[in-house]
């Protein structure tokens, strides 16, 4: 298996993932009172959270194969602290009534990230 064509396989796939999630959330703005700043502030953190497992993957899997496994289940732990991190910066920062609907969207981009990471990364180490 060639790391560095599944990283980049990971990559394409979050891209595309993080624009279709974007053109969700704009259709769904039209048909109720979206914010803008909720779907940009999801957006990011899914591209962003994406991309680090993705160079990260790239790194463990050609220096320490044996401790894929571990990365594993490590990007999850960083993916759901990071996910607590900008909710409660969120909830600092932002007007009180605003916290429910960033919740739900924040939800919808958390989830489906969560699902494509779980099903590339299951296929890739049974592959392994």
């Amino acid at each position: 298996m060639n790391i560095n064509n599944e990283c980049r396989k990971y990559i394409v796939q979050s891209i595309v993932l993080f624009a279709v999630l974007n053109f969700c959330a704009f259709v769904a703005m039209k048909f109720w009172a979206l914010s803008l700043t909720a779907i940009i502030a999801s957006g990011c953190f899914v591209l962003a959270v994406d991309m680090v497992s993705a160079f990260g993957f790239r790194w463990v899997a050609t220096k320490h194969p044996d401790m894929l496994p571990t990365f594993f289940t490590g990007v999850s732990g960083f993916r759901f602290l990071a996910a607590l991190l900008l909710i409660a910066i969120w909830y600092v920062m932002s007007d009180r009534t605003q916290m429910g609907q960033f919740i739900v969207v924040f939800a919808f981009f958390y989830l489906a990230s969560l699902i494509h990471h779980s099903i590339f990364f299951s296929r890739v180490s049974n592959r392994l």
